[in-house]
């Protein structure tokens, strides 16, 4: 943006979608509850001008991978808050500043030293904020494994939980692990990538999302289905010794599909491809 851009410069698609990047960071983290983080991204979506965006994200701690998209929204430098640790540092010297000008005062008339209590009350951190009533287990939770059955089911639980629907454009399920893209709310012409691994968080600027694109639902794969799969694809692709590498659910030729990736010791791989509803598409053997 330009270095001439104030708080009455008009907003553009991409500088509403960037602050609910931001947005949708702070309710990750834990800075805003649900019904605070639902109102700002509408207001978001709504902004006419660069001061109304900048408003709603001026009081949040942002990430640092997101830091460049906030300062291109802001209309003016502003101090990003950085927790309890610096709160307790300005207070240590506060408290120090306020000790050096007693003493002053004081040696002008009973050279009196400042009191030790009073400088050790200023080392104690502050305390740390109170968790928010109602926050969704999805927001930290341990490590997962994404490509067994249970693992995603986990997944589709906590994406429910944070997103309230099941609708993605793609999941890609790796050990540990998973990537997400899915389409900004209020804006579908931009989809926003997720990386999931104790937590969502946002791993890309918004992008163009194409008008053709389809959502596909997480609740329509068939989770029995897709575990026997799971357990013959070494077998189906030759790979007997073989292990899931990844899980692809996307969408090919029109039509949603789920892309099996079996990984050999020696690095060789094979692929088993199948409808939502675990029906064999397609067989992709090691020697093909």
């Amino acid at each position: 943006m330009s270095g001439q851009a104030s708080s009455s410069t008009r907003a553009r698609d991409i500088d509403r979608a960037q602050t609910c990047g931001v947005l949708d960071a702070g309710y990750s983290e834990g800075q805003l509850d649900t019904t605070e983080h639902d109102a700002r991204t509408a207001a978001a979506m709504k902004a006419k001008t660069l001061g109304e965006l900048d408003a709603l994200v001026s009081d949040l701690q942002i990430p640092a991978h997101l830091v460049e998209t906030a300062l291109r929204t802001a209309t003016a430098p502003r101090r990003l808050r950085r927790g309890p640790v610096i709160a307790a540092a300005i207070a240590a010297v506060a408290v120090v500043i306020g000790t050096v000008f007693f003493v002053a005062r004081d040696d002008e008339t009973a050279q009196t030293p400042a009191a030790p209590e009073v400088v050790a009350a200023a080392e104690e951190p502050a305390p740390l904020p109170a968790p928010i009533p109602g926050e969704p287990d999805a927001i930290v939770i341990e490590p997962i494994d994404t490509t067994t059955v249970e693992g995603i089911r986990a997944f589709i639980d906590r994406y429910r939980a944070k997103f309230k629907h099941t609708l993605v454009d793609r999941a890609i399920f790796y050990p540990e692990r998973a990537s997400v893209d899915r389409a900004v709310d209020g804006a579908p012409h931009l989809y926003q990538r997720y990386d999931f691994m104790n937590g969502f968080k946002p791993s890309m600027t918004p992008s163009g999302r194409g008008p053709d694109t389809q959502a596909i639902d997480l609740a329509d794969i068939d989770l029995d289905r897709l575990a026997a799969n799971l357990a013959t694809a070494p077998d189906r692709v030759r790979l007997s010794t073989g292990r899931i590498g990844d899980i692809d659910v996307r969408t090919t030729g029109g039509e949603a599909e789920v892309a099996i990736s079996v990984e050999s010791p020696d690095k060789r791989s094979g692929s088993v491809y199948t409808t939502l509803g675990g029906d064999e598409i397609d067989v992709r053997t090691a020697d093909r």
